[in-house]
């Protein structure tokens, strides 16, 4: 009996070790869309988020986000309330503090991040049937955290790289670069405190570093599902 509980503790360690080599990216994926319930988020029509986001100050935000490619964040800078929405085709916003209160289509590199906020099942699912290209370019770690580092060519030709936790295949955090007066800038979110929602995951802390020093945090306070919302408010409205 010794030898064969002996024998069976040495396979399961070598197939512990082997696994862990002969990781690819589909068992990696396969085990992120297990991890963030994506089953039910597939069940998902509507997400509605309430929180803040301290920068400097602490301002009241909402997010709206509606299947399939749907975004609208309501926040306040100043108390002047400011929009960016992306309808599916047109990515816009409204600045108002800056002296121009009209609705502004928005730049193609911001453009380029609020249609990723505003694929509904995340970048990393269906990443073929979106045109997307991925690869599993090695081990990393975010934080003291080992990390799976994926390089994403997305169809609109822009380049990211996403750190999946090693253990629990979330996402730790996303890198990402924008042009700023003709020059390259690194952006990188950090996602935090993940919680599942109606057997969904969701991370309620997203922290934004913009060329290597921290820019903003948002913190939810709440996240609802599949509550109603208006199609047309994420149009750029007309006025």
């Amino acid at each position: 009996m010794k030898n064969q509980f002996y024998w069976t503790v040495v396979f399961l360690m070598i197939s512990s070790i082997s696994g862990a080599q002969d990781i690819n990216l589909d068992s990696i994926l396969a085990r992120h869309y297990h991890a963030i319930g994506i089953g039910n988020l597939l069940q998902v029509n509507t997400i509605i988020m309430t929180g803040t986001i301290i920068q400097q100050d602490v301002m009241p935000a909402k997010i709206t986000r509606m299947r399939p490619d749907k975004y609208l964040m309501e926040f306040d800078v100043q108390d002047i309330p400011g929009l960016q929405g992306y309808d599916g085709q047109t990515a816009w916003f409204t600045a108002p503090w800056s002296g121009n209160p009209k609705p502004q289509v928005m730049p193609d590199d911001r453009a380029k991040d609020l249609r990723c906020r505003a694929d509904f099942d995340g970048v990393l699912y269906n990443w073929k049937g979106k045109g997307h290209n991925v690869e599993l370019v090695g081990r990393d770690s975010v934080e003291k955290a080992p990390a799976y580092k994926l390089k994403i060519i997305k169809k609109d030709g822009g380049v990211e790289f996403y750190y999946l936790d090693a253990a629990r295949f979330t996402i730790l955090k996303r890198v990402f670069y924008r042009m700023v007066r003709g020059q390259e800038v690194m952006v990188e979110n950090y996602y935090r405190d993940y919680q599942m929602v109606q057997g969904a995951l969701f991370a309620f802390s997203l922290e934004t570093h913009f060329g290597g020093q921290p820019y903003n945090t948002l913190q939810f306070d709440t996240i609802q599902l599949n509550q109603p919302a208006d199609a047309s408010s994420f149009r750029m409205p007309v006025k």
